[in-house]
């Protein structure tokens, strides 16, 4: 051979022994896992490194693969710690069903977006080690399930962020309060807290019988209830937080004592009391806690039970429903258009005062702002407000007003026909005077309905109460029983402050 083709000869020569070394001394393309057996993404599969089976060259696979095993192995070696899996998990990715979510026995079935989002994959792991060993079943056994394995990807990551890939929004722990964690089926959807399995029906929504239209209200609780466990667990010592830790699987283990209802009772099923609703689920959550047996035998379970319902009620949840209330309540009369500017009014103000818990109220729904979906509530009961602002075409007696007494204290009726709208803003912040003042055309009155009730039997025979205080006689008998003294005119509000030594009506104004 020419000796000037001798060195290049020798260094491809080189290179190809170099290649086939590496291809021989490649590591094989699998997954290193004690739980998870194989992986399927249609025609390509990898397996569990110790099952020694040789698959053809993957791109997908040699990009994705180590990212898939590294949250595979985080999660599985947390679970491990309290108690290892029974089962081997398959998992099969779906390149033509993008939104799909289903954990079968041991096989997690996920579309590609669904796998790749942040906390899904994680999810189904550990609903496949909470079914292995949960032995209770109950009414709220969906929303435990859900609770409590959000629970475990919190304590195995160290936070609680799932990710809806279509939206690119992320969970948030703390931030909702009761009441208004409720949801409508088209918020539950909008929400990333809605469980992974439902993806696919809520690219649905079309379809009106929906299957997740009586699961909505209960699963809605979900974030209000990990996010007390979580400020829980946070609050407890480093010790009990141990044992805690170590007893986590014989809470869904052990048999408990009294058993929950394995249905919910009649009352629930009535739709137009959600809050009852809502409230049974969250005490049933809560004695599925103080019915185990760590009760008995874990300081550190009794602290924690302790510590969620004292975070519960931090968060407006009161067993009693004494602490479950709006600031302010806003209800009309006739049926409200959420795409009206009156509605967006009331939306903005939510928005601007987000520390005031504000809801409005129509026939038919609820909205507890600034959520612009509403939940069927057809009746006022079970809502308690500190005011409460009730837009009414017409007159009214007194019996009409005293229907409040067990929802608010201070209640102003405005005299609204047609589509008048009302502004608020000034209201909020300052009073029945600063509503005179940016609602010159609008008539109302301002009761305080505990002192109106010490006078009951004296205002009973009053058919028209607009009427009465548009003739403005301190001398009337009516008057006189609440102590009206003087009536203060306001020349900005054009609307009169009686003075009066019962404060049943605080302010007045009668176009």
């Amino acid at each position: 051979m020419n000796s000037r083709w001798m060195l290049p000869a020798l260094v491809a020569l080189f290179c190809i022994l170099t290649l086939d070394l590496l291809y021989v001394s490649r590591k094989p393309l699998c997954i290193d896992s004690k739980v998870v057996e194989k992986i399927d993404r249609g025609d390509e599969t990898v397996f569990k490194c110790t099952s020694n089976h040789h698959i053809p060259f993957s791109p997908y696979f040699t990009e994705h693969l180590p990212s898939i095993e590294a949250r595979v192995q985080q999660i599985e070696k947390f679970l491990e710690g309290i108690e290892p899996f029974k089962t081997r998990v398959q998992i099969v990715i779906l390149k033509n069903k993008p939104n799909y979510f289903l954990v079968k026995d041991s096989v997690i079935y996920l579309g590609e977006p669904m796998l790749e989002a942040r906390g899904h994959l994680e999810k189904a792991l550990i609903k496949v080690w909470y079914r292995e060993n949960s032995q209770n079943l109950f009414a709220y056994e969906n929303l435990f399930e859900e609770v409590y394995t959000d629970f475990l990807l919190y304590l195995a990551k160290g936070s609680l962020k799932v990710e809806d890939p279509f939206r690119g929004t992320r969970t948030k722990v703390g931030g909702s309060r009761w009441p208004q964690v409720l949801k409508s089926l088209q918020a539950y959807c909008q929400s990333p807290w809605k469980n992974s399995e439902h993806y696919q029906f809520c690219d649905q929504l079309q379809n009106q019988d929906s299957p997740l239209k009586d699961q909505v209200l209960e699963l809605s609780l979900r974030p209000l209830i990990v996010s007390s466990w979580i400020a829980s667990y946070k609050d407890l010592s480093f010790k009990d937080q141990h044992t805690f830790l170590r007893t986590l699987k014989d809470l869904i283990a052990e048999d408990h004592s009294p058993n929950l209802p394995l249905v919910k009772t009649s009352g629930l099923l009535n739709q137009s009391e959600p809050l009852h609703e809502g409230a049974e689920a969250i005490k049933s959550m809560t004695n599925f806690l103080t019915s185990s047996p760590l009760m008995k035998n874990s300081e550190a379970q009794r602290i924690f039970v302790t510590l969620v319902a004292n975070h519960l009620e931090q968060y407006g949840y009161n067993q009693s429903f004494g602490g479950v209330y709006f600031d302010l309540l806003i209800v009309n009369e006739t049926k409200l258009n959420r795409d009206s500017d009156q509605f967006k009014h009331f939306l903005a103000l939510a928005k601007q005062n987000p520390n005031i818990k504000i809801a409005v109220k129509d026939p038919e729904n609820l909205w507890m702002l600034p959520s612009s979906y509403p939940i069927r509530w057809s009746s006022l009961e079970s809502i308690r407000s500190n005011r409460t602002i009730y837009s009414k075409c017409g007159y009214y007696d007194f019996n009409f007003v005293w229907q409040f007494a067990n929802i608010t204290d201070k209640l102003m009726i405005v005299n609204v026909c047609g589509d008048k709208k009302i502004n608020l803003a000034g209201y909020i912040k300052e009073g029945p005077e600063a509503f005179g003042t940016q609602n010159k055309n609008i008539s109302f009155i301002q009761f305080h309905i505990p002192s109106l009730l010490m006078r009951k039997d004296q205002l009973s025979h009053v058919n028209n109460v607009y009427d009465l205080v548009s003739r403005r006689e301190i001398d009337n008998p009516v008057f006189q029983s609440l102590g009206w003294q003087e009536l203060r005119w306001s020349e900005k509000a054009e609307a009169y402050q009686p003075k009066s030594y019962v404060d049943g009506i605080e302010w007045f104004k009668v176009q």
